[in-house]
């Protein structure tokens, strides 16, 4: 096995043909200094850029900044620097490095440089005081001359911004040199939605402004619509942050998440379960009919099947709660643990759909989950639920189910009073006959799942 195949040997996504594809398109597009790769948080973009740097680093210098770990720093230019320095330094020579000191010094001088316009800026007013009112008479003599004194900061700060990018340039050529790579260097940043809105504002500034350089490419990890939500913190509510944002990023770049089959066949833990007889891979034959007998039942596009050999009904279910509920990856990881612990203290066979259900529903929609046991509210709840849900559906033997008919199912024997229980075994046919007479001689374990559900919450 190659050096390659061990860094993407847990890719459960398929992300190592992503990563060669960015690689590829980098490399030709000397004008895409910037790549943004947009994702929600959990949808694993950080095991993404992890991989590709370190898959990367074998042919070309890479850096990794953790935008989060430095969030604390007044200046992220700082960060960001040290950063570069401490990773592409001689191993052999850590601390010596002329380079090193250089680049420090020149960041140090251009932090220097810089500070005067970012605090005052080249405007008439301060904190809505007029400038002669500063300064009394002579002010605007004052003012012209704070004015002349900024243009030559500002033509001086011009030359120091140069010099810095020189001095990167050098820097980056150096390592690359040493290790025996190629360029262009690629600099990683990850976590930048998890920062303060001010300081993630102010790294992209200073990647925009210091670093456009034709042998550095950068390639940053956000959720662009929380990070557009944070500019609209700082900036107002009417601020367009989205159009701001674009300003920053060269191209995006989205991970594919549709595809949650290996992942759940591969990290879901065996629960024995009641089954419900669906029908896994979707496939019709001539045998399966809607109850009239005429046509067959065909999945739909929101169908959820798979063909995978030995995929589990289980493991379908979860991938169909996971994109009803919309779930990322991170979340669906920690939901298995918390499967798996109330299915144990339930003990025996459990209703899997609906300890699963609950499971999601306690996360992803607290304040409705409660009301699903509310006297007179469940029905209600669970119809607001599905309005903020996918519509996504189950194929069985005869019919193609919606999540939110199965679950109301389970809602009408929780609240059905015994004679009404019996009634319904009339009327039961299909998976609903299978939950039926799974759980009613155990109607205490089936609502003892929701104190259950609870403790398994506090999991993490």
């Amino acid at each position: 096995m190659s050096e390659s195949s061990n860094i993407w040997g847990d890719d459960m996504m398929d992300r190592k043909p992503s990563s060669e594809f960015l690689t590829s398109y980098l490399l030709a597009n000397d004008h895409v200094h910037v790549l943004n790769v947009n994702s929600p948080w959990g949808a694993g973009k950080s095991f993404f850029l992890k991989r590709w740097a370190e898959s990367l680093s074998e042919r070309h210098v890479c850096v990794s900044f953790n935008a989060w770990e430095t969030d604390y720093s007044t200046e992220p230019l700082v960060a960001l620097v040290t950063c570069i320095e401490q990773q592409t330094a001689d191993p052999l020579q850590l601390d010596a490095t002329k380079a090193g000191k250089t680049l420090i010094a020149a960041s140090s001088t251009l932090i220097k440089k810089a500070t005067p316009l970012i605090l005052k800026g080249l405007v008439r007013k301060v904190s809505g005081v007029e400038l002669d009112e500063i300064f009394g008479e002579g002010g605007e003599e004052a003012a012209t001359s704070i004015v002349e004194s900024l243009i030559k900061e500002q033509a001086e700060t011009a030359r120091n911004v140069e010099g810095f990018k020189s001095e990167v340039l050098k820097r980056l050529a150096a390592a690359a040199e040493n290790r025996n790579k190629s360029a262009p260097a690629f600099i990683f940043i990850d976590e930048l939605d998890r920062c303060r809105p001010t300081y993630a504002i102010e790294l992209l500034e200073r990647v925009k402004h210091f670093f456009e350089l034709a042998d550095c490419r950068f390639i940053i990890a956000s959720d662009s619509e929380q990070l557009a939500h944070s500019i609209r913190a700082v900036y107002g509510e009417g601020f367009s942050s989205e159009k701001y944002l674009n300003r920053f990023f060269d191209a995006e770049f989205r991970l594919d998440n549709t595809d949650l089959f290996k992942i759940v066949s591969l990290n879901l833990p065996e629960i024995p379960s009641v089954s419900l007889g669906l029908n896994v891979s979707g496939d019709i034959s001539n045998r399966r009919y809607n109850p009239g007998g005429k046509e067959p039942v065909y999945p739909r596009a929101n169908t959820v099947t798979c063909n995978t050999s030995g995929f589990t009904e289980n493991a379908l279910v979860v991938v169909a709660l996971s994109k009803y509920f919309r779930v990322e990856l991170r979340e669906m990881i920690n939901y298995f643990k918390q499967l798996k612990s109330a299915a144990d203290s339930l003990g025996g066979q459990v209703n899997f759909f609906w300890l699963a259900f609950l499971i999601f529903a306690k996360s992803t929609r607290p304040h409705l989950y409660q009301s699903l046991f509310s006297d007179g509210k469940s029905y209600d709840a669970l119809k607001k639920m599905n309005e903020s849900a996918n519509v996504v559906t189950l194929s069985f033997t005869t019919s193609l189910v919606e999540i939110s008919d199965m679950a109301q199912f389970y809602l009408r024997i929780i609240a059905s009073e015994k004679e009404e229980l019996h009634k319904m075994s009339n009327s039961v046919t299909g998976w609903e006959d299978k939950v039926y007479y799974s759980v009613i001689n155990e109607l205490p374990k089936l609502h003892s799942y929701k104190n259950v559900v609870e403790l398994a919450h506090r999991l993490k």
